[in-house]
């Protein structure tokens, strides 16, 4: 299957593998829009081994947000979940994860002379990339190496983290598990992936897209980034109803934590309810009586979203410093930042 002038790989013969195991009658086949182009082949397969097989239409955003429910409105007995690995220990019904890995490392080995020149003045460079490059990173790494630098590939890191290198919009653990060893880090994917390990790490990041052809540092826009993010935390402290956001989606719902912040705001003097949503949208951020909202659901909301809305919608970290409980300083480039967990304080 080609996507853009690259060839994605999806693995047939897995497909065949867990159809056997499973012996399933009823698939639902779910893919996010930039590989929807790889359903037709896995339908394909399906049809051939006598499997009905119907189309998830839902956007998914990551291994966090599988169509459980759909499957089980429709009575399957499985799902095929196209573009991200596993985000969850266990699932309610056999899921199969087909990442989708570029079959071609040119795109990203031509990027290489550019990035070592960017990269003068580093000695030790960590390398990570999202799941569909991984399978190159060590080429990728070569490259760097016979340039001159000594290289690390992050670790892979528990379940999330299946491949060494592999990082998520919201999981730079493989980053951090060699952070103590390197000057800088090399993003190999997108910038949202990138911008993500600026905003956890003090190192600087190299964002590297090999569709595009481009190669950026993250710094300017992280600055700017933790600028907004500041404001927000400042216009939160002002308000006085909050909203807490909780997820529904099976890997996002965290309404343990939920719980702890409506406790924690209420004793600083904030009303707060726990809302619960499928979906983050703007008419629920606009058209609710809420002041300002904690985010609970997917990190990067508060990131990427955030100027689609007209009222703050804080990290749990930055709901800390908005409180009193950390300083800024304590969270910015930290792993904490996009953490959804509550630090001991």
């Amino acid at each position: 299957m080609v996507l853009g002038s690259n060839e994605v790989v999806v693995p047939t013969e897995r497909i065949e593998e867990w159809i056997d195991s499973v012996k399933p009658r009823r698939i639902l086949v779910q893919a996010p829009l930039g590989l929807r182009n790889a359903i037709p082949l896995i339908i394909n397969v399906l049809d051939r081994r006598g499997v009905e097989a119907y189309v998830s239409m839902s956007p998914t955003w990551g291994g966090c947000d599988v169509a459980v429910r759909e499957a089980r409105d429709i009575d399957a007995d499985g799902i095929i979940h196209v573009g991200h690995t596993q985000f969850l220990a266990s699932h309610p019904l056999p899921i199969l994860f087909i990442e989708g890995w570029y079959s071609d490392p040119e795109p990203l080995l031509r990027l290489a002379p550019k990035v070592v020149e960017l990269l003068r003045g580093y000695s030790k460079v960590g390398l990570g990339a999202t799941v569909q490059w991984t399978t190159h990173l060590s080429k990728f790494a070569d490259e760097l190496r016979n340039a001159g630098f000594s290289v690390l590939i992050g670790a892979q890191e528990g379940i999330r983290i299946i491949h060494s290198g592999q990082v998520l919009g919201c999981d730079y653990s493989s980053l951090k598990s060699v952070e103590g060893n390197v000057d800088c880090f090399v993003v190999i994917g997108s910038v949202f992936h990138a911008l993500g390990a600026g905003l956890v790490s003090d190192r600087r990041v190299l964002s590297v897209e090999p569709e595009s052809q481009r190669a950026t540092w993250m710094d300017d826009m992280v600055r700017k980034i933790y600028s907004q993010r500041y404001a927000n935390i400042r216009r939160f402290k002002e308000s006085r109803r909050i909203g807490i956001i909780v997820s529904v989606k099976p890997g996002q719902m965290h309404l343990g934590l939920a719980r702890k912040l409506k406790s924690l705001l209420e004793r600083h003097g904030y009303d707060a309810d726990i809302l619960i949503t499928d979906e983050v949208s703007e008419p629920l951020i606009m058209e609710s009586r809420y002041d300002a909202y904690v985010n609970t659901a997917c990190p990067r909301l508060s990131i990427e979203d955030q100027a689609r809305f007209s009222k703050p919608l804080l990290l749990p970290s930055e709901v800390m410093v908005a409180i009193g409980r950390l300083k800024w300083e304590e969270i910015i480039g930290k792993k904490i930042y996009l953490s959804l967990s509550l630090p001991e304080v």
